[in-house]
């Protein structure tokens, strides 16, 4: 028995035996039981390899591998945020109604949202103030239109303010609110 596969070479024995199972009466050459003695004891010789040993983990690890992959490009992949840099107003401003510019690391003509918060508070949930919307940089204070319940036209002096900057349509979660205040006018 030389050849590679000595299963492939009984194959017919072996399917006849399968097919018609020996019963009482009838006798197997002894030729035909050394023939398979020998088959078996080759297949048990053969080597198993690394990827028969480990079939069922590397199957396993393929599926999961599978599900990981399809599950990334399902999932969303975070909120886009600006990349913007916010200019003026500065720190600190005496202007009441100042002008709202931004250097941006965005596509051109990228439109971004802009609100004035008060200081205090979550940025997410503040009332706004003032809000404009899909603009490009600078802003004036004049296209700002003041948020729900809110009177003045202008910012209060000696009040601390944050300006907000985002993508357009993002919400106020696509950007950072960066604080400035409006210093009080100087009495002599």
């Amino acid at each position: 028995m030389n050849s590679d596969d000595p299963f492939r070479e009984n194959a017919d024995l072996i399917r006849a035996i399968e097919d018609a199972p020996p019963r009482g009466g009838m006798i197997v050459p002894e030729r035909v039981l050394f023939d398979l003695e020998e088959t078996r004891s080759a297949a048990r010789r053969r080597p198993a390899t690394f990827f028969t040993r480990h079939s069922a983990a590397l199957r396993l690890a393929a599926v999961l591998t599978f599900f990981a992959g399809l599950t990334w490009l399902i999932m969303p992949h975070g909120v886009p945020t600006a990349h913007v840099t916010i200019t003026s107003p500065g720190d600190e401003i005496t202007n009441t109604q100042p002008v709202i510019a931004w250097n941006s690391q965005d596509k051109p003509g990228q439109k971004y949202d802009v609100w004035i918060l008060p200081a205090e508070g979550d940025h997410l949930t503040a009332p706004v103030l003032f809000v404009t919307k899909g603009v490009t940089s600078p802003v004036t204070f004049d296209s700002l239109k003041p948020g729900k319940g809110i009177t003045d036209i202008v910012l209060q002096p000696g009040t601390d303010y944050r300006v907000l900057v985002c993508l357009a349509d993002a919400g106020r979660m696509a950007g950072v609110p960066v604080p400035f205040k409006v210093k009080a006018a100087e009495t002599r």
